[in-house]
Formats: C-alpha cells, structure tokens, sequence
C-alpha cells in the first residue's frame, strides 16, 4: 500500500532485505543444514509440485518491472542534490535576515524608549499646564472677589461734595485697565502654550506614525514558525514549536537523505530479487526460452533491462557463480525465496513510490521554507529603509522636545511675573479697603473736633456778651456820673457813643484749597458790623 508523503517506510531496508535479499547468516545454515537433512529435502522438492514454469517467469517479469522504480531513485537523487542547494541557500539568507532583524528591534527598542521619553515631557507639560490655569483662575477669582468688594462699597455721602450726583463706590476711583490689561495677557499666555502644545504634539504623532510604519513593516517580515511551513491538516507528527527554522531546514534535508538512502537499498533488495530471478530461469531448462517468448509477445521490449542480456551476463559473469544453485537443495532453497520475495515486489515497489512521493513533498516543503525566507528578507530590507527614513527627522524630533521646554519655561515665567502683580494689585486693592475704613474714622474724628471747636466758641460768645452787658452799664454810669464835664475831643473813646469794641467769629475755606476749614476772628469799634 501506498505510504503518506511524511510517512515513514512501512520497514526499515534491513527486513526487505532479509525477504528480497537472504542475508548471509540465513544462506549459511542453509548449506550447513543441506549436509544434515540431504536426503530429506530431496524428497520435499522431488515429491512436491514443482513450481509452474509460467509462473516463475511471470516473477521474473514482475522483478523486471519492479526495476522501473529507478528512475524514481534517480528523480531521488537529484531532489537530493536540489535540496542540499535548497538547505545552504534557506541558511544563508536565514542568517542575513536574524542579523538584520536583530538590529532593527534593537533600534526600533531605542525608537520606543525615546518616544516614551517624549511622552513623559508632553505629560508634564499638559499637568503643568492644568497647575498653571488653576493657580491663574484661583489668582484671578481672588481678585475679582477684591474688586467686587470695592464695588459693593459705597462711598459715604459726607466725604463728597455738595451737590455731586449719584453714588460712587469706591471701585469708580482706582483704574481698571491695569487689571484688564492683566487679564488679556494671561488669555494670551494660555493660547501660547496651547500653541506650544499643539506643536509638540504634531511632531509626536509624526514620529508615532514613523514608529507604526516600522512596527508594521517588522510584523510583516517576521520569519515563519516551524509549524506554518506545513499545514496541520498534513502534520502526522505535531511539529516542535520551540524548533527554529535552522532545525527545521536541517530535519526537512535529513529526511530526504534518509528516504533517499531507504530508496537506494530498496531498489538494491529489487535488483538482487530480479537477479535470483534470471538465475532461476536460466537453471531451468526451457525457462529462459519461455521468457525470451513472453518478452517478445508482451510488449516488454521497451523497458531498460534486457532479460536475454543479463541472462548472458551471468552465464560469462565470474561474480555470478555464487548465485547459481551447485545442488537440488541449493536450487530448492534459490526458488523458496523467490516465490517468498515475489509476493513483496509490489509491496516494495509501492514503497519506493511513497518515499518518492515523501521526498518531492519535503522538496517543496523546504522550497517554501526558502521561498519564505527570501520574503522575509525582502521585507526585513524594506524595514531597514523604513528605519533609514526616520533617522534624518529624529534630531527634529528631539529639538521640539527641547525647543517646547525651553518656550514653556519662557511663557510660565511671564505667567509667574503676571500672577505676581496680580497679587499686588489684590493685596492694593484691599490695602485701599483698608483705608477707606479708617478714613471713615477720620472723617469722624475730625466731625466731633469741629464740634468741640464751635462749642468752644459758642460758650466764649455767651461770656463776651455777659462782658459787654456789663461794660454798657458802666459806661452808661460813667457817661451819667461825669460825662457832662467832660469834652469830647479829649479822648477819642468819648467820641464813639461809649460802645465797647464789638468781636465776631466767621469759618473760612483752607485757602491752600483744601477741604478743611479754619476759623478767622475779626473785631469793630463803634458800631460797624463785623465781617
């Protein structure tokens, strides 16, 4: 029966030989125990059947046929020859395509762990960035809750002037523009570092796409696995998946030598078979005329082997007079193993076919392997080009890391500078607060000492006037007492109507123009009115 391509040969050369081939150890008991059993054997043969003489040169026939399986072996030996081609060229560009590969990973691992670098810098910069608006909207709401005070405070009427319209807070005397201004910026330094961000991650993801294309290509040009150089379906054996393609290639060549060799001894078996045959016909009288006839009239002249001419061979053949039987027991014992090999000839046959078939299907399979591994070469140089082509843009890739540091950490500092006036100006702001509320107790303070001053004027008016009643009774007594002796030209009080010098106190503006007010005192004799 016919053997799977993978197969093992249904037995090993050295049990078809014992069949097709006696060994040595056999034929000599078999002449040692013709001496003991002579006379006994001559009477099996004489008074058995002997064996049909059309039969045996139908077995001659058959080992003559069964000699066709040479071109089988030579097919062999050349898909061997082929092989060994096969086998050093699949090493060869194997070892190209591990050292290539090898230095790829090895630079696309550097790739990774740069970019994993960039990363961690534009991961710092977006916390950073959310630190920075944070701490610019705490600053920020600080002091709008400053200015809102200072809006919500209404400025106390008395401190205005008379007449003046309307509330005013105490927002309307500081300038907002300054905080306006503040404010603008700060929305400015945000767009910068969004800007700065959105740069940075540009040139990432064009560096990640150069990255995704060389991963792409390397999966791409990955060598195959033992197990995909033959389907599982035709797998009889499962396949090592720790064996690498070396071991694979060198198994895939073993195995053809070895089932070339198998072959090689098997047609051996065939040819010692076909051999026994022709002797047996030509030790039998009228055989080898018989078969001459079927030769002729069976359409067997075609094939590569003549039965007349190695019939002739072995009778002027000194090499073949050890196969040509000395006595009936020898000629016995010559016909009992080719009728016993005989019936193994097809079985022998079909088994060089299935080694044939076992070689032609590992021949392919390892021209698949090196066609494979050519296709991974051919993709692992399309890798290294890839690799080649990001090389020239990786210093820009590493100078947008250091050129967003570096325009990152100019832009906070403004940003710091920004957050500290703002904080300056809160801290005036509510310092300004702070005031407005002592300057309502100075307001009051100096109320309540204008208060005591009129008091205090107030009270002096009211003694003057008790001076005044008093000093016009006595005048009114002098003028009655001696007034009418005395001349008035002799003093010129006596002129005046004998009234006393009359006093009055008057607030004037600060003549400086401010706010405050002083007091003027100014006296008449007689009886002007005071000014």
């Amino acid at each position: 029966m016919a053997l799977s391509p993978s197969a093992s040969i249904r037995r090993s050369p050295a049990s078809s030989a014992h069949s097709l081939k006696p060994s040595s150890s056999s034929h000599h008991e078999a002449s040692s125990s013709r001496h003991s059993e002579d006379d006994h054997s001559d009477n099996d043969v004489s008074s058995s059947s002997p064996i049909p003489l059309d039969t045996l040169v139908n077995h001659l026939l058959a080992s003559k046929r069964s000699l066709s399986s040479m071109n089988h072996l030579l097919h062999a030996t050349h898909l061997s020859t082929s092989a060994r081609q096969l086998h050093e060229d699949t090493l060869v560009t194997l070892s190209r395509v591990t050292f290539l590969r090898s230095s790829i990973l090895d630079e696309a691992a550097i790739l990774v762990k740069l970019r994993r670098s960039l990363q961690g810098t534009y991961d710092w910069g977006k916390r950073d960035f959310k630190r920075l608006v944070e701490k610019m909207d705490e600053h920020d709401e600080e002091l709008g809750r400053t200015m809102g005070m200072l809006r919500k405070t209404v400025v106390m009427k008395g401190l205005r002037p008379e007449g003046e319209e309307g509330q005013r807070n105490l927002l309307d005397f500081v300038d907002e523009d300054g905080v306006h201004g503040m404010r603008e910026a700060m929305k400015k330094s945000i767009e910068l570092l969004q800007g700065y961000q959105q740069s940075f991650d540009g040139d990432l993801l064009r560096f990640d796409t150069d990255i995704r294309t060389l991963k792409k290509s390397i999966i791409d040009s990955a060598l195959p696995t033992a197990s995909t150089i033959l389907p599982p379906d035709d797998q009889e054996e499962p396949v090592d998946e720790d064996e690498d393609l070396e071991q694979t290639a060198d198994r895939l060549l073993e195995t053809i030598t070895d089932h070339a060799a198998n072959m090689a001894l098997l047609l051996a078996s065939l040819t010692k078979h076909f051999d026994m045959c022709v002797t047996a016909i030509r030790t039998i009288e009228g055989a080898a005329d018989l078969a001459r006839r079927k030769v002729a009239t069976g359409g067997h002249s075609t094939d590569n082997v003549s039965i007349s001419g190695v019939i002739a061979e072995q009778q002027h053949n000194p090499q073949h007079e050890d196969l040509t039987p000395q006595t009936a027991q020898d000629r016995a014992e010559m016909l009992r193993v080719v009728m016993q090999d005989a019936q193994e000839v097809e079985d022998v046959v079909q088994e060089i076919s299935s080694l044939h078939s076992a070689i032609e299907y590992t021949h392919a399979q390892l021209s698949h392997l090196r066609t494979l591994v050519r296709t991974s070469l051919s993709n692992t140089l399309i890798s290294h080009g890839h690799l080649q082509s990001i090389t020239p843009r990786l210093p820009s890739y590493l100078h947008s890391s250091t050129d967003f540091l570096t325009r990152w950490t100019l832009e906070t500092s403004t940003i710091a500078n920004l957050l500290t006036n703002m904080s300056s100006t809160r801290d005036f702001y509510e310092g300004y607060a702070s005031a407005y509320s002592s300057l309502l107790l100075e307001f009051e303070r100096r109320r309540v000492v204008e208060e005591k001053i009129a008091g205090v004027w107030r009270k002096a008016g009211e003694a003057v006037g008790r001076i005044v009643e008093g000093d016009e009774r006595a005048r009114e007594g002098f003028r009655e007492d001696v007034g009418e002796y005395l001349p008035e030209d002799l003093w010129e009080g006596l002129r005046e109507g004998g009234r006393v010098r009359r006093w009055e106190v008057v607030p004037l503006r600060d003549e400086d123009g401010g706010s405050g007010e002083v007091v003027r005192v100014r006296g008449e004799k007689g009886k002007g009115k005071a000014q």
